[in-house]
């Protein structure tokens, strides 16, 4: 059998020809190298860049199917951490496909760390040095930016979308929660861990001085002023002194709870908005 493998820096292998990628994360990562010619197949978070979409699909990252993966005839199957059900991959890896899952940290080292992993199992590692120094020298910018603040760090609930009418926020140990703390924001639902509803008078209690919300959170909710009339939200907004559109911050989900390279430039534009960062 051959082995799983989940590391942060993983060993070069050089049969990588053609693979899936399940996780939009690792599409991202592997059009930000230019290796985009390796993929076979992406899963349904794949949606960046566009034309990424082209590509034939496996499902979700989480639900994949043994047969739908070797049917591609892949000499290699890269995701993210969170690829599965484990018994799908063990067939997979019983075939003789390598799989390499890539280990994640909402981190902006954990970004880099799966840039870095995904350049040394494709064997690129030095071709690639200068995109990597692009990621880290926005790192700096932020650190740099989030370390000068002379402010309190905002408060800020993060809402994915509304499910049943309730808003779905991000607690403790989520993607949401490390974005913020890239940004330079304090989480004001850090009261509960993971993504749960978020209930009046817990966001009242909340008391974020900002919203930030998914541009799908947003549309399925028929627009930024329906989202602001959302009665857990209309009952913060009347809290805020200056305009609630302002307040409100919607962008790319991907792009923000994604931890791939759009990330870093998500965080460092919400300091920006925020305030968080100097002179942005």
């Amino acid at each position: 059998m051959v082995p799983l493998a989940t590391r942060p820096a993983a060993k070069r292998l050089p049969t990588a020809r053609a693979s899936p990628s399940p996780g939009g994360s690792l599409t991202e990562i592997l059009y930000y190298l230019g290796e985009e010619g390796r993929i076979v197949a992406v899963d349904s978070t794949s949606n960046f860049p566009p034309e990424a979409t082209a590509y034939p699909s496996v499902g979700y990252v989480r639900a994949l199917s043994a047969e739908g993966l070797l049917s591609l005839d892949p000499t290699l199957v890269l995701g993210e951490d969170d690829m599965g059900p484990p018994e799908v991959l063990e067939m997979v890896a019983s075939a003789g496909v390598p799989v390499v899952r890539v280990a994640e940290a909402h981190t902006a080292a954990g970004i880099v760390d799966k840039v870095r992993c995904v350049a040394a199992v494709l064997g690129i590692s030095a071709a690639v040095a200068p995109l990597v120094q692009d990621l880290l020298a926005t790192d700096a910018a932020l650190t740099r930016g989030t370390s000068g603040a002379t402010t309190a760090a905002p408060r800020v609930a993060l809402l994915l979308q509304f499910r049943d009418g309730s808003p779905i926020g991000a607690g403790r140990d989520t993607s949401g929660a490390g974005l913020l703390q890239m940004a330079g924001a304090a989480n004001a639902l850090a009261e509960f861990e993971g993504w749960k509803p978020v209930s009046m008078e817990a966001m009242s209690l909340a008391r974020p001085d900002y919203i930030i919300i998914t541009e799908r959170g947003v549309n399925a909710a028929g627009g930024a002023a329906q989202v602001l009339a959302h009665p857990a939200v209309r009952l913060v907004a009347a809290a805020w002194t200056d305009d609630p559109t302002e307040r409100l911050i919607v962008m790319d989900g991907m792009a923000m709870l994604g931890f791939g390279p759009r990330t870093l430039g998500a965080a460092l534009e919400l300091a920006g908005r925020m305030g968080t960062v100097p002179g942005r």
